[in-house]
């Protein structure tokens, strides 16, 4: 059953309705707002200030929401349905009813920006070569913000034909990345979004019930002495997850359950991002270029990313980390505010891809060497040592060789003077031969694994093409930094690859033809590409302040003051 309204049920007591139950003057329907939230991804709110739409709890069973100043629901989002609730009480959220969307995948062999035509022409030519008959289809937006405006637009080159099953669509991408031993990955389109009646009722009022379709919005109410953010609960299992969080959110059904978005002002978004991803005693300059850097990278993707969800960007590393408020403090604040509507541009105006990571290892990479795309000329990979007059780590280029004679030698880069992070730095992992196998089998590999070896490297070091031979001889070739790293156990955890600045050796013990065991020697935590974060907080501390900081991890990018 669909519904263009808001449904009051029951005694609401303790609440103040101030608009209209059914808003029936109004000429935008519930449920064309709602599909407005899968397309609109950035706007400018009544203070003039820019507001993003960034989902802070996906995959929710249900939620509560407070707020110390006490909450405001508004039903369609505009104030014509308007009921509040004193400080305090909270309103749990629920989906009944609920419908699945209408999804359809694409296979994406290839991307580049949309005016890079010189990139797809080529791209285009090579698939066609191959065998592949291509569409295009159309990912991003166009946005203006004080005056300027901004193209995030790419050009999805996928195969030509559609999948109604994600399982088939991810089966086709994994043989392709084989055959093209390339990154291939799944573009979705949501020609119908899920749907479900969400049910809102007051904890403190078991008569008091709210019933909205698809989504509802709340916000915490100015008063004086208060603060005006909200307490956000979210449940999932057995797993609660709780916010502080600023402005206002909306709980929309997703394709997996309730998603709650944070819709707010992107300073304050910011305040938590920077608490988020760098440390809370880090110097101002860098806490400022963080700040820079996440405003820049978080503008420079929006819509690019979640193309099938009713926000803009996410919470996690995939977009921009974000743990809510409750981490931030008053210096964090201040770099923020120091910084206000600073970004990176290129020589062309155009925003720079602010990518950032924990630890270079001594060296950045090449962006078009960490992912499929048009080298930046922003995000070029160089030495990062405290002693700038140094020449690379790698004075007579890289190799397997050169990558291990500085693995042995005292660790000089900007990340290591920091005297923090030290596990991010320079690391030893050790795998025996069945942890290794295990985690393979997922990549292609169907034996235990003879050998590694690397075939290719990046201006870092990092292993960009790694060949794998089983005990039968066969041959699997992975290609990509992340896709290595995913394939010798991920980034994290005890056994994580931290980076893919690593020396592989085997064991001399050898059991049915496979080493018992693997060493993994590595410098780093990360991709590599932009800014060093930990080698920011040591060059702060060597008195560089946040421009000089920037200005070397991203090459030859100019910083401007946009609002």
């Amino acid at each position: 059953m669909m519904y263009n309204r808001i449904v009051l049920l029951g005694v609401l007591f303790g609440f103040a309705i101030t608009g209209p139950a059914f808003a029936q003057a109004d000429s935008l329907g519930h449920g064309d707002r709602t599909a407005t939230l899968y397309r609109d991804v950035l706007r400018v709110g009544d203070t003039g200030k820019p507001l993003l739409p960034l989902s802070v709890l996906g995959r929710q069973d249900r939620v509560e929401i407070a707020a110390p100043s006490g909450l405001r629901i508004l039903g369609t989002g505009d104030g014509q349905v308007d009921i509040r609730l004193p400080p305090g009480r909270a309103v749990e959220v629920t989906p009944t009813a609920r419908q699945p969307g209408v999804l359809r995948h694409f296979v994406v062999v290839g991307r580049a920006a949309a005016w890079d035509f010189e990139t797809l022409r080529a791209e285009k030519i090579k698939l066609k070569d191959k065998g592949l008959q291509i569409k295009t289809l159309s990912t991003g937006t166009t946005y203006s913000l004080a005056g300027r405006m901004f193209d995030t637009k790419q050009t999805l080159l996928c195969l030509d034909h559609q999948f109604d099953s994600t399982t088939d669509a991810q089966k086709r991408a994994a043989e392709l990345t084989t055959t093209l031993a390339a990154p291939v990955g799944v573009h979705t389109v949501v020609e119908a979004p899920p749907t479900a009646e969400l049910v809102a009722k007051e904890k403190s009022s078991a008569a008091a019930e709210i019933h909205a379709q698809d989504v509802l919005w709340f916000e915490a109410l100015k008063q004086t002495g208060a603060a005006t953010t909200l307490k956000v609960v979210g449940f999932r299992g057995s797993t609660r997850t709780e916010l502080e969080l600023p402005g206002r959110v909306y709980v929309i059904v997703g394709q997996q359950g309730l998603e709650v978005v944070n819709e707010a002002e992107i300073e304050r978004i910011l305040e938590g991002v920077v608490a988020s991803e760098i440390f809370h005693s880090a110097p101002d300059a860098a806490l400022r270029a963080q700040a820079v850097a996440a405003r820049t990278d978080m503008l420079a993707k929006v819509g690019t990313r979640h193309a099938t969800d009713p926000f803009a960007i996410c919470s996690e590393t995939h977009c921009q980390a974000f743990r809510g408020l409750e981490r931030v403090n008053a210096r964090i604040a201040q770099a923020v505010q120091d910084t206000r509507g600073q970004v990176l541009v290129d020589g062309e105006g155009r925003l720079v891809d602010a990518y950032y990571h924990a630890a270079s290892g001594g060296h950045t990479e090449n962006n078009e060497n960490a992912w499929p795309g048009r080298p930046q000329p922003a995000l070029r990979g160089q030495p990062d040592l405290v002693d700038e007059g140094a020449k690379s780590p790698y004075p007579q280029g890289v190799s397997d060789a050169a990558v291990s004679a500085m693995l042995q030698t005292k660790d000089r880069s900007w990340a290591a003077a920091s005297g923090l992070n030290a596990e991010a730095c320079r690391w030893k992992i050790e795998r025996s031969g069945a942890e290794l196998f295990d985690q393979l089998k997922g990549f292609g590999v169907r034996k235990p694994v003879k050998d590694l070896r690397v075939l290719r490297r990046g201006v870092s070091g990092r292993a960009l093409s790694l060949q794998i031979t089983d005990i039968t001889g066969v041959i699997t070739q992975l290609d990509g930094e992340l896709r290595i790293r995913d394939a010798l156990g991920g980034s994290h955890g005890p056994k994580g690859l931290r980076s893919a600045l690593v020396v592989i050796k085997a064991s001399t013990e050898v059991k049915n033809g496979a080493p018992e065991a693997w060493y993994f020697s590595g410098a780093g935590f990360g991709h590599g590409v932009g800014m060093d974060q930990t080698g920011a907080v040591a060059r702060a501390k060597n008195g560089q302040d946040y421009k000089t900081i920037l200005t070397h991890y991203y090459t030859g990018a100019k910083i401007e003051t946009l609002y």
